[in-house]
């Protein structure tokens, strides 16, 4: 399923909120841009519906996003109602396993009774992923002091999962969120071994802007060389986002692609 020497796209591309367009055609332009595996975001939804879409595309799932919101209420009827919805996109994504579904790390309030909640939410999402071979990634977080959020680091997000001992319970490494606080290589170091599954865009260091990479300030060859270092060996993993979806040209995603392939030093393909 994984190799190093390809570059995988998210659906979020046409924007993080956005089905002004459809599946297939959000999957036409990604192939056309030469790419080889794809990220389903968590605003598609029905992928048994979209299996023959995809599967109609000739591109590869590499990864899934979920939901899970409210992940961490109090309330015990809307935290389960949560888990019991995501059990169904799960179900869902049965057909792409054993590829790494996402889920937040939401366990950020300052409230450690919420903390708790979450942990159970992740025992029981666990557990369903595990019975149909899909691997569950948790997430690295951005820092949002904006909205009053406490900030977990790479490494409570890594002793997190390593708790568990469970080698199909592992991380995604975000670099857009992570280097708001941290240096990327500790934060690789921290979750070695661990990593998944990774995401990959740009910022300018205050807020996490998910811009294509070259565009910020994040040392992308770095980066990768040190999560490569540190155990992975999944394709480069792209997340960002253009707010207007009729923007999103294959020539852009190509021209995107190409720029990522060269910073990381991968074979260069002849000019078309």
């Amino acid at each position: 399923m994984s190799n190093i020497d390809r570059v995988s796209i998210s659906t979020t591309v046409f924007g993080p909120e956005s089905d002004t367009l459809p599946l297939p055609r959000m999957l036409e332009i990604i192939q056309q841009a030469g790419y080889e595996y794809i990220e389903i975001s968590r605003k598609q939804n029905d992928l048994t519906e979209r299996l023959r879409e995809i599967r109609a595309s000739g591109l590869k799932v590499w990864s899934i996003h979920g939901a899970l919101e409210h992940s961490c209420d109090l309330d015990e009827s809307k935290r389960r109602a949560a888990v019991e919805k995501e059990f169904v996109r799960l179900d869902d994504a049965a057909p792409f396993a054993p590829c790494p579904y996402v889920v937040h790390y939401t366990s950020r309030f300052f409230d450690p009774a919420r903390g708790v909640a979450f942990r159970k939410s992740i025992e029981e999402l666990y557990e369903h992923a595990h019975s149909l071979g899909i691997i569950l990634a948790v997430e690295t977080v951005p820092y949002k002091p904006k909205i009053n959020e406490r900030y977990a680091d790479s490494k409570e997000v890594a002793d997190f999962v390593r708790s568990f001992r469970q080698p199909d319970l592992r991380m995604t490494v975000d670099i857009n969120h992570s280097n708001l606080r941290e240096n990327l290589v500790d934060v690789a170091r921290n979750c070695n071994g661990l990593i998944a599954n990774v995401h990959i865009s740009d910022n300018h260091g205050e807020w996490e802007d998910h811009l294509p990479p070259g565009e910020g300030i994040i040392d992308l060859p770095e980066a990768f060389t040190a999560l490569r270092n540190n155990g992975y060996s999944g394709p480069c993993n792209l997340e960002f986002h253009f707010p207007n979806p009729e923007q999103v040209t294959s020539k852009l995603l190509r021209d995107i692609r190409l720029r990522v392939e060269n910073m990381l030093g991968f074979p260069q393909e002849l000019e078309k």
